[in-house]
């Protein structure tokens, strides 16, 4: 299964999915961050391929470097930033229950550094620097 997704942090190419697990590539832009989430029973783990990551959680931030790996636990709030442009794969996966394409609370949006400030999706569009 192959399904591409553009996002304001780069894209997402959807490699596996079953009932309990999803694997994706994920290709990050230098200087973009997903949105601020929990998930209510996924698990995510995370494995640098290239470049630097930084998943920033509310306990801390780890640093994810080429075959580094660091996993996520449900309902633990993060989100990655890319200190460069990088490739990580991403393993998703529920223990009991299948996975829910839901199961994700957006607490805020994703977005890039522009001129030393986060910038959101929606504020790059009000102001004509984003296109999708």
């Amino acid at each position: 299964m192959s399904e591409n997704i553009n996002k304001v942090w780069g894209e997402r190419r959807r490699i596996h999915l079953d009932d309990y697990n999803e694997i994706d590539l994920l290709y990050l832009k230098k200087d973009c961050f997903c949105s601020t989430h929990t998930h209510k029973s996924k698990a995510n783990k995370f494995v640098g391929v290239s470049g630097h990551v930084r998943i920033e959680t509310e306990f801390g931030n780890v640093d994810v470097k080429k075959n580094d790996i660091w996993t996520v636990y449900p309902p633990m709030k993060h989100r990655f930033y890319a200190v460069e442009d990088s490739v990580m794969i991403e393993f998703a996966s529920t223990k009991d229950i299948p996975i829910d394409p839901d199961d994700i609370n957006r607490i805020s949006q994703g977005g890039r550094i522009v001129e030393g400030k986060e910038m959101t999706l929606e504020q790059m569009r009000e102001k004509g620097l984003l296109d999708l």
